[in-house]
């Protein structure tokens, strides 16, 4: 089954609106960088600058007009071969949930705000993580909205680090999940990165990636925290977790490769 999505840049028309959108985040990092400075936060404000300085605001501003705010852009993304794997890892007992940390220019940008360190999450139906799937930009001939995700594929972005969790789930909750990830894979979905900073998304199957995870555990019934899924960041999952919630199974940062249950996860420099 090929997936129908619409990952080409944005139309000529809405360029423009690309370096308008780039000067408001640049003047938005530029006041978080004079009030750091003002309070005398020396490590925020060297942050701030860095993020101006590497063309974050510029990137995130082409980025923003790929996103249709009107339509889904992405159709039958998930093929046959991840349901299949899907239905096979309904009974082992577990979600999967990855928690990732990389340099991308939404997550070097919205870090300025949440002050959070991880910035994507994604969950699994199986222990091995072929089921791994979420809400992101698109990459590729991947457009916005739902994805299929690969732990080598995060891992190889810049300044990456993931953590591994896994929650107790009924092969039902997850039967449960897999059958709302058929629906949304059906009818379509988009990305909602004006979310991020803005509420106000009404479209159903439109969500980032955080806001995506929350409202599948909650519909399966395995929310463990209380929350607006439009609030929700990626680190929340960790640490609003009750005492035995999740067990961490594992970590990986560059170069060090796939480990067990150590230290803390530490991305190369």
């Amino acid at each position: 089954m090929k997936p129908e999505s619409n990952p080409n840049p944005c139309p000529w028309y809405l360029r423009p609106l690309a370096w308008v959108l780039a000067g408001v985040l640049l003047c938005l990092v530029g006041g978080l960088y004079a009030r750091a400075r003002w309070q005398g936060r020396l490590q925020a404000a060297r942050q701030a600058k860095a993020v101006a300085a590497g063309g974050c605001p510029a990137a995130l501003g082409r980025d923003l007009v790929r996103h249709d705010l009107f339509r889904y852009q992405t159709r039958r993304s998930l093929s046959r071969d991840f349901f299949s794997r899907g239905e096979a890892a309904l009974g082992d007992g577990y979600l999967y949930l990855v928690l990732a940390r990389s340099k991308s220019p939404a997550g070097e940008v919205l870090g300025l705000f949440t002050h959070r360190d991880y910035n994507h999450i994604s969950l699994a139906l199986d222990g091995d993580l072929d089921t791994l799937v979420s809400y992101n930009g698109g990459e590729g001939a991947a457009g916005p909205g739902l994805n299929r995700e690969s732990v080598p594929a995060l891992a190889r972005r810049e300044g990456a680090c993931l953590r591994v969790y896994r929650l107790p789930a009924t092969a039902h909750q997850k039967r449960i999940i897999l059958r709302r990830l058929g629906k949304i894979n059906q009818e379509g979905s988009g990305y909602n990165l004006l979310g991020l900073v803005l509420p106000g998304e009404r479209r159903s199957n439109a969500m980032f990636c955080s806001q995506f995870v929350y409202r599948m555990l909650k519909l399966a019934g395995l929310a463990y925290f209380a929350q607006d899924p439009r609030q929700v960041r990626p680190p929340d999952f960790v640490d609003q977790a009750p005492q035995g919630a999740l067990e961490l199974v594992g970590e990986y940062a560059r170069p060090g490769g796939w480990r067990g249950r150590v230290g803390p996860c530490r991305p190369a420099a």
